[in-house]
Order: structure tokens, then sequence, then C-alpha cells
């Protein structure tokens, strides 16, 4: 649009110059004619020829003496004129032409002055004298107006069209982009648009073919690593069985235990790049309750508080093990569990404490990396890979919710889930 509109002003300015260079040699012409034409005749028919030669713009009329008052008659603009005059018409080409405006330094009135007063010797020393109206820049025709309006509405809808038609392939690439890294295979881009985009769109097919096959054969390589190890550690416990030490072979079975524990949540934090469970509407407070009544069963100090029902659309399977995580956390770190969902429109918020030490605030983020554990013991009543917490934020997030960690102030630990209600859909479904 801006390149249009500079063109229509390159248009306008040169229609304007062709304009006044046409009057200019128009003037000159009739000038000249008029000139030879007067001079020619006795004196009596001269001022009568002289209006019969007269035009609308340009009004002739012969006196013995200039009749002309020429307030200023040296100025560029003037200078230029009178230079413009005799280039077309050399017969004009006399000392004495007085040339100037009528307007020429009067006060008041506009700069741009259109009224251009003469005066022309004879020979006989008579004069012709005259007043030309040059007429200011006209603006465009309303024809010229509409096609060229016309034409800068046809650019910009084409242009419209154009940017939608690239734009579209482009924001489909932009989403399976944002998708890499979710649960499940990510879906092949369309390769359609025009070329660049479609290359773009195969080289980022083959990208997203040679990741997923990568994600595969570090899961499958995992999982037959860790079958292997479960046959040695089959064995050990048997053996373990024979042992004549009941004190030793109780410390074999936990040691065995906790391997099998790492191994099998190694393999929880895996499959959760590649599993996809479908989503269902689910109760949080059933979910919840199960978790803490199994942790009470076990020995732990779990208690759990909320409504009587909470429905929400998720994957029930990978939000159970989120929670099941922070609740083991808040028991093995905290000495207890207290558990409370609170049911909100837009949300639910599931808050987990703790009466444990806490987390130094500089840590709060570094304990959600996979494999890291604060606690470097590695003992039986804190035993774990570092995955939990990794494990619980992912199951998360891919609800688009958030885990945060918060150090209470009398002391110990509060992790805050917060679970949206993505659609109206969803909160009519659930």
């Amino acid at each position: 649009m801006a390149f249009h509109l500079g063109s229509l002003w390159l248009h306008q300015v040169g229609t304007d110059a062709l304009l006044g260079s046409t009057r200019e040699a128009q003037l000159a012409e009739q000038l000249a004619g008029a000139k030879r034409a007067v001079a020619e005749l006795p004196q009596a028919e001269r001022d009568r020829t002289a209006h019969a030669l007269s035009s609308a713009s340009l009004d002739i009329h012969w006196t013995p003496q200039p009749t002309v008052r020429l307030v200023d008659e040296t100025s560029p603009r003037i200078e230029a004129l009178r230079a413009r005059l005799v280039e077309l018409v050399p017969d004009l080409d006399v000392a004495d032409l007085r040339l100037g405006y009528a307007e020429e330094g009067t006060p008041g009135h506009d700069p741009a002055r259109h009224q251009l007063l003469g005066a022309i010797p004879l020979p006989d020393g008579s004069w012709l004298n005259f007043s030309a109206a040059l007429f200011r820049s006209t603006a465009p025709e309303h024809a010229t107006l509409a096609s060229t309006t016309a034409m800068g509405v046809g650019i910009l809808l084409l242009g419209l069209v154009v940017v939608r038609l690239i734009g579209r392939p482009l924001r489909a690439l932009s989403e399976a982009a944002d998708r890499i890294g979710g649960s499940g295979p990510s879906a092949p881009v369309a390769e359609v648009g025009p070329r660049e985009i479609r290359h773009a769109a195969q080289a980022f097919n083959r990208m997203q073919a040679r990741i997923d096959t990568l994600i595969a054969d570090r899961t499958q390589a995992l999982a037959a690593v860790s079958h292997d190890l479960r046959t040695p550690i089959a064995r050990l416990r048997l053996r373990a069985g024979f042992l004549e030490d009941t004190e030793a072979a109780r410390a074999i079975d936990a040691d065995l235990d906790e391997m099998e524990a790492m191994i099998s949540s190694t393999l929880a934090y895996l499959r959760g790049e590649t599993e996809s469970e479908k989503r269902r509407p689910a109760d949080l407070v059933a979910m919840l309750e199960t978790l803490c009544d199994a942790a009470v069963d076990a020995g732990a100090a779990v208690s759990f508080q909320g409504p009587p029902q909470a429905r929400l659309v998720c994957s029930p399977v990978l939000l159970k093990r989120a929670f099941a995580n922070l609740i083991d956390n808040a028991v093995k770190y905290g000495g207890a569990a207290r558990v409370a969902l609170e049911d909100r429109d837009s949300e639910a918020v599931v808050a987990i404490e703790d009466d444990g030490p806490g987390i130094p605030e500089a840590e709060m983020d570094a304990v959600f990396e996979p494999f890291r554990r604060l606690e470097q013991s590695r003992n039986r009543g804190t035993g774990g890979s570092g995955l939990g917490l990794t494990i619980a934020r992912r199951a998360v997030e891919s609800h688009g919710g958030t885990v945060v960690l918060a150090n209470r102030l009398g002391g110990g630990l509060v992790a805050t889930v917060r679970l949206p209600r993505s659609s109206e859909h969803e909160r009519r479904q659930a």
C-alpha cells in the first residue's frame, strides 16, 4: 500500500507538471500570435482585435502606454516563467517584456499566486497588455480516484489471501512443534503450501520421526535391561530365603525391594514420554481417598479433607500416579501427609502438607529435575531414584496444570496442585 500510494503521488506530480507545461506553451503561442496580428493593424482597430483574440483564460487589450501595475517584476519564479515563455516562442524575446503577478508582494494573499499580468511592447511603442489565469493544480478526477482505490483494495485483498495461504501451514508447523515432547506419538505435519513451506514440513516430519524413534529405542532398551535385571533379582531373593541368618536375609530383601522400586520408577518416567491415556471424567475425591486409605493401611499418618465429589476430565491413571508420588514424598520426608481438595468453578486445587524439614528456597525448582535428590544417603527409609516429583509435574502439566512447592510458616512443606477445567464443555461433562 505504501508503494501504491507513492506511485500515485508520483503520477499526480508528473500529470501536474505536464498540464502546467502545456498551459505555458498555449499561453506563449497565444501571446505571440496576438502580438503579430495586432502589430499589423491600424491603431483604431488594435484594441477591438485584441479583445477578439482574448479567451476565458487570457484577457488581452491594446493601449498606447502599459496599464499593468506590477509590485515586483524580479523574482525567481517570474524569471523562470519569462525564460520558459521565450524558450517556447522566440518572438517574445524582447528586453522590455514586463511580467509579474497581480498579487506579488501583496499582504494577506496566498503566496501561491495564480494571476499573471504582463505587457508586451509593439514596434511602434504601443503596448499589448494581458492577464492570464494560472490555475492551481487540479485534484485527481473521481474516475482516477475510483480506479486507484479499486487497485489498492485489490492489492490488499490479494495480499491477505496470500499471507493466509502461507500462514496456515506455518501455524500447523508451529502447533506440531508445540506437541513435540507431549504424551503419545506425534502426528506428521501436512506437507502442503508453497514449495518452501513443503520443504520445511518435510524436514520437520523427518526430525519428528527421528525423535520418536530415539524415544522408542531408549524406552525399549531400558525395558529390556529392567527385564534382564529382574531375573537375577529373583534369583538373589530366592537364595536369600535359604540363608540361616534371618537379619541378613531381611537386609538383602530390603535392598532388592529398593532396586525393583528404582527400576519401576525409571520405567514409569520413561513410559510417560510415550504412553497416551484417553481422557475421561473421573472423581478426584475417590482417587485421593483411595490413595490416602492405602497409605493409612500401610501404617502412615495420612488424612483427607474435601467435598463429597469433584469430577474432572483427565487421564486418571496418570493423575493417580502423580498424587501417589506427592503423598509418598510427604510421608517419607515429613512423617505425615494432610491432603485437602478445593473444588472451584474454573479449577481443582489439591494441597498436600507435611511436617518435615522443608526444602531450601534455592532448591525449590531443582527438586523437579530427573534423578535429583536432596537427601543423598539413599537409605531404605528415604530410598528412591529422584523421579517422583519429575513424574508428578509432567503428569500435571500434561493436563495444563501446575505443581508448586512452598515451605510452611509453622514448618514443613506444602505441594499445591492446580488442575484447570479447560472448557465449558468439560465442566458440563464433568
